[in-house]
């Protein structure tokens, strides 16, 4: 099958194994369909090991691999039960266009370098909290500290790579002849219209939590399309 090799994982690394599961051929078969007029121009081609999340949630992400899988997957591809469910399948690859541009974009790589300071961190605030009452105070409070400033994808990622997706989208409607041919660069802000209904997301999204809020990314992506 043409497009992005999809490679089955039982378990994401770090999460427990009653929260996903092993993806069935239909859905590796869907997901790799709708990937191919994405990621055609790119060489080498990304190699994602896929986990499906046992949620009804609508979500998405790429995050890095274990140890043990890196030389096999070039990234971990998270998807929700809820997003295969519910998504079309235009709505489903500008999802996919999203955290592709993760990827090409270089984000992972300071996601895993974040994370590898976020742990070391977490380690010596253990041992901190180990020694004293008052070490054990100051330990888990360094601890939530370094959770706090070390999330995946900081509010310019999303920007960048809701960007990026749409351009990829633009440019797989305009050199992509197979099957699943994306609509255009407005697919993008459609889809996130889409999961702002279901989220209920809102403005103060903006100031209270680690993302632009979906209307802000909506109206961002609708003025790129519009100056293409």
């Amino acid at each position: 099958m043409r497009g992005m090799v999809i490679v089955v994982l039982v378990f994401l690394a770090g999460c427990a194994g009653k929260t996903t599961r092993q993806a069935e051929e239909t859905e590796l078969g869907r997901l790799a369909s709708l990937m191919a007029p994405l990621e055609a121009s790119l060489n080498p081609r990304p190699k994602a090991c896929l986990v499906i999340e046992k949620t009804e949630q609508i979500n998405a992400a790429v995050t890095f691999v274990s140890s043990d899988d890196e030389g096999r997957c070039t990234h971990s591809l998270v998807v929700t039960e809820g997003a295969l469910r519910s998504l079309t399948d235009e709505q489903l690859q500008a999802i996919l266009a999203h955290e592709l541009s993760h990827y090409t974009l270089g984000h992972l790589d300071a996601y895993a370098k974040r994370h590898k300071i976020k742990m070391a961190f977490k380690s010596v605030f253990f041992v901190i909290s180990q020694i004293t009452w008052i070490g054990y105070a100051i330990g888990n409070v360094g601890s939530l500290a370094t959770d706090a400033v070390s999330n995946a994808y900081t509010r310019e990622d999303e920007t960048a790579a809701d960007l990026e997706g749409a351009k990829f989208l633009r440019e797989a409607s305009l050199k992509w002849h197979g099957p699943n041919r994306p609509s255009g660069c407005d697919q993008m802000p459609k889809t996130l219209e889409i999961l702002r209904q279901h989220s209920g997301d809102n403005l103060w999204a903006d100031y209270l939590g680690d993302h632009p809020s979906l209307p802000t990314r909506i109206l961002v992506v609708q003025a790129y399309c519009a100056d293409l």
